[in-house]
């Protein structure tokens, strides 16, 4: 459905359709027979519990998301839905290294760097952060998100569960659409405005710097240009941060989830200006996420760590 037919859509719904309907929306997407009914009805408890006034709000912040300039920030009642409904699709979670990220925030403005294994990166991260009782540190969290996080129904129910940040979609990838290069530029730096803003706030950049997803399942190469978003405070640390799991969840070719274990896990912060350039510091990150994944999630040996 297009993305102007969804909005449509939703409106007509009203607020009591959307908390009528969204239960098995998103319970539809889990593959596994008795987690979908187990979702079906902890989602339904908890939406059909919300206030009229939070339920319209929900349904207009559904209905106005649009990749802008800036931070758009979570619902406070969406990210609760993301964390009740993730309970039947992460299992077994495990946060390791979060004393290497809490370090960080609290020394000053930070950047999480992290490889890409599925759409469903962010969403698994913030919920086992806050599961693990570090609901403060997945709060902070504002994902990076390409155009596409804004046009997928489900995508797009996720994005508004999260703090997000709207950049433009490298053009160097053999796999991602080409647009003008004005337009390229303009997205850059509205990201790049946004991102200052957000450590100016005391928020948390969350990049998955090789652009996109793997292809191989391996760690690939960063790309040049994220160093900018290094130097968006003074003295920016830079956390490697590393996943699995979510590759076996939601896969590079499927749209729905087969629930499955998680690990997520932080690395010792690099700092901007400490340990080199922002350029250095990039390819410092990539060997720190390296160190981080198992064996078959690492880089290959001919990887360089920026393309």
């Amino acid at each position: 459905m297009p993305p102007d037919a969804l909005i449509a859509a939703v409106q007509q719904l009203g607020p009591k359709g959307l908390t009528s309907v969204l239960p098995a929306f998103l319970a539809e997407y889990i593959t596994e027979p008795e987690a979908r009914a187990s979702n079906l009805a902890r989602v339904t408890e908890l939406v059909s519990g919300w206030p009229d006034d939070i339920a319209a709000e929900v349904l207009e912040r559904l209905v106005a998301l649009r990749a802008g300039d800036g931070v758009l920030q979570a619902h406070p009642a969406c990210r609760e839905l993301a964390r009740v409904w993730t309970r039947d699709v992460v299992l077994t979670p495990e946060v390791a290294g979060v004393e290497h990220l809490r370090a960080a925030v609290d020394a000053g403005p930070t950047v999480v760097l992290g490889n890409h294994l599925s759409y469903f990166d962010t969403s698994a991260t913030d919920a086992a952060l806050a599961w693990a009782g570090h609901a403060d540190l997945a709060d902070r969290l504002v994902a990076a998100a390409g155009p596409k996080v804004y046009q997928d129904t489900f995508r797009r129910i996720a994005a508004v569960c999260l703090n997000t940040l709207p950049v433009p979609q490298s053009t160097t990838l053999a796999h991602t659409e080409k647009i003008d290069m004005r337009e390229l530029a303009r997205q850059a730096r509205a990201s790049l405005h946004g991102a200052r803003d957000a450590a100016a706030e005391g928020l948390v950049m969350l990049l998955y710097p090789e652009g996109s997803r793997t292809r191989t399942g391996r760690q690939g190469s960063f790309l040049r240009g994220v160093h900018r978003y290094l130097g968006v405070g003074e003295g920016v640390r830079v956390v490697p941060c590393a996943v699995d799991g979510t590759q076996h969840i939601m896969p590079l070719d499927s749209r729905h989830l087969t629930p499955g274990p998680f690990r997520v896990a932080f690395g010792p912060a690099l700092q901007v200006g400490v340990d080199g350039t922002t350029r250095e510091v990039l390819a410092g990150a990539f060997h720190g996420v390296a160190a981080l994944l198992p064996p078959g999630l690492q880089p290959a040996s001919d990887t360089a760590p920026l393309s």
